[in-house]
Parts: C-alpha cells; sequence; structure tokens
C-alpha cells in the first residue's frame, strides 16, 4: 500500500523518499535557497565576469574597479550564505522562506554589482573625454 504525501504548513513535509520520516519545512525553504543561490551564481554571475573581463581587456581605456567588484561579490555572497544557514536553524516556517528568499535577492544584488561598477567607471571616463576633445579642436583651429 502507497503512502500517502502529506502536505503540512506549519512544520513538516512528507514523503516516500524519506520512508515517511518529517523533513522540516525550515530545510526545505534553506535547500530551495542554497539552489537560487547557486544558480545565480552560474547563470548570471559568470556572465557580468564574462563581460567585466571583455571591458577589462580594453586596456587603458576603461579601469575596471577590481577591487570593489571582489569585495562586493564576496561578502555579498557570504551574507547569502549566512542567511541560509540562518533559515536552516529558524524554527519557525515562514522565517526560514523569508531568509531564504532575503538570501537569493543579496546574491542577486552581488552578482549584478560588477557590471554595474564598471559601467559607472565608463561613464566617468566618457566624461573626461569631452574637455580633450574640446582642447583638440582648439588647438587645430588656432
Amino acid at each position: 500500500m502507497a503512502r500517502s504525501v502529506s502536505y503540512s504548513s506549519r512544520t513538516t513535509f512528507r514523503t516516500r523518499a524519506r520512508g515517511g520520516r518529517a523533513l522540516p519545512v525550515r530545510f526545505v525553504a534553506a535547500l530551495v535557497g542554497a539552489v537560487l543561490v547557486v544558480l545565480t551564481a552560474l547563470l548570471v554571475l559568470g556572465p557580468v565576469l564574462g563581460l567585466v573581463g571583455a571591458a577589462a581587456s580594453a586596456g587603458p581605456v576603461l579601469s575596471v574597479p577590481v577591487g570593489s567588484i571582489t569585495a562586493v561579490v564576496v561578502l555579498g555572497y557570504l551574507l547569502a550564505l549566512g542567511l541560509l544557514v540562518a533559515a536552516a536553524a529558524s524554527r519557525q516556517g515562514w522565517l526560514s522562506w523569508t531568509l531564504a528568499v532575503v538570501a537569493w535577492l543579496v546574491s542577486l544584488a552581488a552578482s549584478v554589482w560588477p557590471i554595474i561598477a564598471t559601467a559607472d567607471q565608463a561613464v566617468d571616463r566618457a566624461r573626461d573625454i569631452w574637455p580633450w576633445i574640446v582642447q583638440l579642436v582648439q588647438q587645430v583651429t588656432s
């Protein structure tokens, strides 16, 4: 006789795969959050770092803030890891899910930061070029 699957919104999920033992909601929330954070790292951070690396290959034309990018990405993912640990340790289901979602949002923000920082440097560099162009035109016309 097959065991039924029971979904309790309060504390546990019962599945056949676990032999009918209860799997706490906090672990489910932490696992879902961890999967989302890892997918964000692979599918967002990877391509963003590729774009930033291509911009850095432009040499002296664009200065990429490597220190800022490294610090934000490392601290962001460490914070996401801490939030996932807190989600697994929490005794309340709603708090576990909230912490898992916040961990995913932090990892998403940390993953997008490199392109924002590089774009900011590009805009600063473009502002520096206009006075040089004006000066060049004045030298040529005088």
